[in-house]
């Protein structure tokens, strides 16, 4: 038995329109072809897949199964096929880079000069995101690395066929906030505060989540935002407490500006990992994974 494409265009309009006749006027066939096509998928797979008792069209439990199945071809087609033209109308000498908002200025631009040889004539372009965007960006070859947090949950959920991934780097979420004119700490995490904090899907809002159920802190969100920058500049202007990447906020605790809210609410060694697709052999992509690779083997070889 082969599966036909049409098939799966069929169900598909089916579902969308609940109708047979208009289902067919969705794939450009009369009414009574439309019919003939669907009963000679029952008649394949040997089972029903419509209810034939409703005035609206209803799928059987089977025809539920197998709808979900179209569904999800129908999907890896489109992100095949967006992958494809992505790749046929990039430059080879691009490398787009989808970063994770707080991880794009500070570590960035200091992860980039590792590799100033391999990278010297590369137009780069770089795309701040959230973590799953950001994946779902490298999956359909609209980026060739994504740089964000992650952590052994996510990790697992990697299918290592597909994404390619090492760490690069790690640092502390730390909760800070400004430092007022007399030295003392502005708001008292232990007390009701103002949160600054992230968009809903944004990994590192889940994180902070974690830690406010834990500990049972009493806050009220007063602003959310994708940009850890946005979040930085809030609490630099004395609005709330916030938890920040250790390494966006270094020289302003060296300043004395701001301040740790309380070093046990610190989430350390927060891991950070760059992605690539398995799909992707452009010649730069092969070339800078391949001096990543080196200098991660020279950076283990010297912590042994």
């Amino acid at each position: 038995m082969n599966l036909e494409i049409r098939w799966i265009e069929d169900l598909l309009a089916l579902e969308k329109t609940r109708s047979i006749s208009k289902a067919a006027e969705v794939r450009f066939i009369s009414q009574s072809a439309f019919t003939r096509r669907l009963q000679h998928i029952e008649q394949t797979l040997g089972f029903q897949v419509v209810e034939r008792n409703f005035r609206d069209i209803q799928f059987t439990e089977a025809g539920q199964v197998l709808l979900s199945t179209a569904r999800n071809i129908a999907r890896q087609l489109h992100e095949t096929i967006t992958l494809l033209h992505n790749m046929e109308k990039e430059n080879n000498l691009s490398i787009r880079f989808a970063v994770a908002h707080s991880l794009a200025s500070n570590f960035f631009s200091n992860f980039i000069k590792l590799f100033p040889g391999n990278i010297a004539n590369f137009k780069l372009e770089i795309i701040a995101t959230n973590v799953n965007e950001g994946i779902n960006l490298l999956k359909e070859g609209s980026c060739d690395f994504m740089i964000c947090y992650a952590d052994t949950q996510l990790i697992s959920t990697i299918n290592s066929s597909i994404l390619s991934y090492m760490k690069i780097g790690e640092t502390d979420i730390i909760p800070v906030t400004l430092m007022d004119q007399h030295q003392h700490k502005k708001f008292n995490i232990h007390q009701n505060f103002p949160l600054i904090t992230y968009s809903p899907k944004a990994y590192l809002r889940l994180l902070v989540n974690k830690l406010l159920i834990a500990e049972h802190l009493n806050y009220r969100v007063l602003y959310e935002t994708d940009n850890a920058n946005n979040v930085k500049d809030l609490v630099l202007q004395g609005l709330g407490i916030a938890w920040l990447p250790e390494l966006t906020v270094s020289n302003e605790l060296s300043a004395g500006q701001l301040a740790i809210c309380d070093e046990r609410l610190i989430y350390r060694n927060q891991r950070i990992y760059i992605f690539k697709s398995n799909l992707m052999h452009r010649e730069s992509i092969l070339m800078l994974w391949e001096k990543l690779i080196q200098h991660q083997s020279a950076t283990d070889q010297n912590h042994s």
